[in-house]
């Protein structure tokens, strides 16, 4: 009897003080401070490229990698997506890398150049299942668009705060 009246106490709460729960709330990071003109100027020059001709192509890499991995294995068909995209992260590196920058922003233009070059060297290395048909070329190649991806959300949050991140 006295274990089935502790047993009801304890699932009914009886006789026991309630223990109040505290909520843990982390500090929100700070916002970064905003940019000067130059840097402003910069960012505004970069933004259509970026958006327009980068985010689109990132997507079309991964979309041909998904497609060739799950439908159809045709390496003739992932070539010929491939290789356009080849060009277009070649000469968005080159045109990045011809923008003025302030030198307080070259750290950031200079992580762009190289998470340009990584998705080029990305592209490359899916070209290579055409040459020699192994696939474990698709896992080389996401392993560098990977890294182009976590620059990106970096770097993009230094220039467009606040702004979507890529997939």
């Amino acid at each position: 009897m006295a274990i089935v009246a502790i047993s009801l106490q304890r699932e009914l709460g009886i006789g026991s003080a309630a223990t109040p729960v505290l909520a843990i709330v982390q500090p929100e990071p700070p916002a970064p401070p905003p940019l000067s003109p130059e840097e402003e100027a910069f960012a505004a020059a970069l933004w259509p490229l970026h958006q327009g001709v980068v985010e689109a192509s990132a997507g079309r890499l991964s979309s041909a990698g998904i497609a060739f991995a799950i439908d159809d294995h045709d390496v003739h068909r992932l070539a010929a997506k491939l290789r356009p995209l080849r060009a277009v992260f070649h000469d968005m590196r080159e045109k990045v890398a011809a923008i003025a920058v302030p030198p307080s922003l070259q750290g950031v233009h200079d992580r762009y150049v190289t998470l340009l070059s990584l998705y080029e060297q990305s592209v490359t290395e899916m070209l290579e299942v055409e040459r020699d048909g192994d696939e474990g070329h698709l896992v080389n190649a996401q392993i560098k668009s990977g890294h182009a991806v976590e620059e990106l959300v970096k770097v993009g949050d230094i220039l467009w705060p606040g702004e979507h991140k890529p997939n």
